[in-house]
């Protein structure tokens, strides 16, 4: 079950992700990770990285390179518990 909770742990985990990972791993809607994902960033926990920030090229090396929006952790990194 997706809860903001769930999605800070998991960031926190890996670190950053795509959206689509996000979405993959809670089996939820894009637009619903997104609104979670933006309830992190009002609070300065998330930040949205540049789309194609995962292609070394940022998309114009002509590869299949999805680009896609890619978010990142950049509150506190450790786990409680």
């Amino acid at each position: 079950m997706m809860t903001p909770s769930t999605v800070r742990d998991y960031l926190k985990e890996r670190g950053s992700a795509p959206l689509s990972d996000v979405a993959l791993h809670f089996d939820a809607g894009e637009d619903a990770v997104r609104a979670v994902l933006d309830l992190w960033i009002a609070k300065g926990r998330v930040r949205a990285l540049a789309a194609g920030a995962g292609c070394s090229k940022a998309g114009s090396c002509g590869c299949a390179c999805k680009v896609e929006d890619i978010f990142e952790w950049v509150g506190q990194t450790q786990l409680a518990g």
